[in-house]
């Protein structure tokens, strides 16, 4: 049986998949691995890319851009690994231990989905564990280019910043940069809600992941980079594109909230 399956949903973000996948390949060893890459329609390349550079990865091609759920429940469907891992194009693995990793959930029965430590492009911390989100998060993380926002105690203990842990640790949700899930989880728990198209089909996971029975892990000790693509968001609230997000973004939210405020 394959150990792992890494799934990658990309739309135009070639330069960042061709790094994801390098680190991929140099730095998980030990392990019977494949790589699953669904491609949204992208028109930068990445098709060419993958064929020439990456003939190893498993390619599926959509013919429009479906969204992160429903092309992640693609390649979930298609994947034959014990372990499946949903990663972000935009990241680089860092640590080389990735077999301890997959050790750890074989020891705990209870945990269903690990996340792990992420750093942005200057080595920066980046909050990749979170509790879940209540409206008012949602609210001041949109404004958080406001420095006021960004440290107020709100965000603060939204993005769990007072873990200083270098232990596993519990806790509500990770972002779906990276999350690493049992295969038998799915069969529980089902796959990632589609009508979210754009944000929250993680945390949406997590929380029934909880309601299951099961537990959500911060596991701080293997660590990425997340590069976290795309411009700011002060540049999105006033761009075309940047509208079409927000809307999109908060549609997620409001079935997010309408399923899981019980547990916010």
């Amino acid at each position: 049986m394959i150990d792992l399956s890494v799934n990658i949903s990309t739309y135009n973000n070639i330069n960042f998949l061709r790094l994801c996948l390098d680190s991929i390949l140099r730095k998980i060893e030990g392990l019977k691995l494949e790589i699953i890459v669904v491609d949204n329609a992208s028109t930068d390349g990445t098709a060419e890319m993958l064929r020439d550079h990456f003939p190893e990865v498993i390619v599926v091609k959509n013919s429009l851009n479906r969204g992160v759920a429903p092309s992640r429940n693609q390649s979930i469907k298609i994947s034959g690994g014990k372990y499946i891992l949903l990663l972000d194009a935009d990241t680089e693995l860092i640590s080389e231990d990735f077999p301890d990793l997959i050790e750890y959930m074989d020891s705990q029965p209870d945990v269903a989905l690990v996340g792990v430590k992420q750093l942005t492009a200057d080595n920066r911390f980046y909050p990749a564990a979170r509790t879940f989100p209540g409206v008012k998060h949602i609210v001041m993380r949109r404004l958080s280019f406001f420095s006021f926002i960004k440290q107020s105690k709100i965000i603060k203990d939204h993005h769990l910043s007072f873990i200083n842990s270098d232990s596993p640790v519990q806790v509500d949700y990770v972002i779906g940069a990276f999350q690493l899930i049992k295969r038998d989880v799915f069969e529980s728990v089902g796959l990632l809600d589609e009508k979210m198209f754009y944000g929250f089909e993680d945390s949406d996971f997590c929380a029934r992941i909880k309601k299951s029975g099961y537990k959500v892990v911060y596991y701080p000790q293997f660590e990425i980079r997340h590069y976290v693509q795309g411009l700011t968001r002060k540049r999105r609230l006033f761009s075309k594109t940047g509208i079409k997000l927000l809307f999109n973004h908060f549609k997620s939210y409001a079935r997010f909230y309408a399923k899981q405020h019980d547990v916010i």
